[in-house]
């Protein structure tokens, strides 16, 4: 797989995926952010945090990119959208992980339910 990624490929070092919880706690499940999005989707929130990034990073483990946005000097941003399951509710999801440089593990940027 080359560098950087491209639409189709799985997502490089998926299974080291990482997220800072302020960005999870903050932005994804946050009033600020998509928090209202997955509390009526999918019925979760800040309080379900641990939850929701196992089933994230589970989900982007076997899904292919969408999309890429180069950065530039910063980085390479790339989209995921994959099916989530949590308890008995599903939705697909839209992602976006950010590679600092070429080998660095992926960081969550967001992450929210599609309609």
């Amino acid at each position: 797989m080359g560098w950087p990624p491209q639409v189709g490929d799985e997502l490089p070092r998926a299974a080291e995926c990482w997220c800072e919880q302020t960005k999870l706690l903050g932005w994804v499940l946050g009033e600020e952010g998509h928090g209202e999005e997955w509390q009526r989707v999918m019925r979760v929130g800040v309080e379900d945090a641990e939850k929701v990034w196992k089933a994230v990073s589970a989900a982007v483990a076997e899904a292919r990119v969408t999309g890429v946005r180069d950065l530039g000097r910063f980085g390479v941003n790339c989209e995921v959208d994959a099916p989530l399951a949590i308890g008995e509710r599903s939705a697909r999801i839209r992602t976006i992980w950010h590679y600092a440089a070429p080998g660095a593990a992926p960081r969550l940027v967001s992450a929210f339910p599609k309609p």
